[in-house]
């Protein structure tokens, strides 16, 4: 019969992984390094998390169950829809600042570092983003039943395109060391919405 697990460990364990991937990277974390800072002997990790693969996908679940009751609280009113977006963009700016620009997205570096090498991952923050487009495409959906938007706009593709855009712009705040992107591509999203008022 196996041990019962542990849930105070397991939480200290999956913290501990998150915040050195979001760091150093995927690969630029070893087994014994997670168990070094979750104060655990490496077999007690392995009896958690029998590889490195299985503990990723656990934080990109935990990651993403966190990041989806933020994104679907956001979405789920009737607020002004650009005032919403725009808010998406200035909290993302506002993150980052706080930061020093480092780390940037969990889930934008980790599709980076690992979508041409990890299937299992790449389904994971695949489904993710998918779910962050949906609750955007969903919520401008129902402005535009409304009246607000025009009856011409493709919700689905608008929110793909703000999606893209906030993930790009956190690129490249991480890059330069510097959040202005984010704050200009909030402008330029909120301009292009207005194009699209009914």
């Amino acid at each position: 019969m196996s041990r019962p697990q542990n849930l105070e460990a397991r939480e200290r364990i999956l913290e501990t992984a998150m915040n050195l991937f979001h760091e150093h990277g995927f690969k630029g974390v070893s087994m014994d390094h997670v168990a070094e800072k979750a104060r655990l002997k490496k077999a007690n990790l392995f009896h958690y998390y029998p590889s490195k693969d299985e503990l990723g996908l656990a934080v990109l679940d935990r990651v993403a169950a966190c990041q989806r009751e933020g994104v679907a609280k956001r979405f789920s009113n009737g607020s002004d829809p650009i005032k919403t977006i725009q808010g998406m963009f200035a909290d993302s700016a506002e993150r980052m600042a706080k930061s020093g620009c480092f780390k940037g997205c969990f889930m934008g570096n980790v599709a980076m570092e690992l979508s041409d090498e990890n299937e299992k991952m790449r389904r994971k923050i695949a489904e993710y983003l998918e779910f962050w487009v949906g609750e955007v495409g969903g919520f401008l959906e129902r402005h535009k039943a409304d009246g607000y938007f025009a009856k011409s706009m493709n919700s689905e593709q608008t929110a793909v395109a703000l999606v893209a855009l906030l993930e790009g712009a956190t690129l490249i705040s991480k890059a330069a060391k510097c959040p202005e992107a984010l704050k200009y591509a909030g402008a330029a999203a909120a301009g292009y919405l207005k194009t699209l008022k009914a």
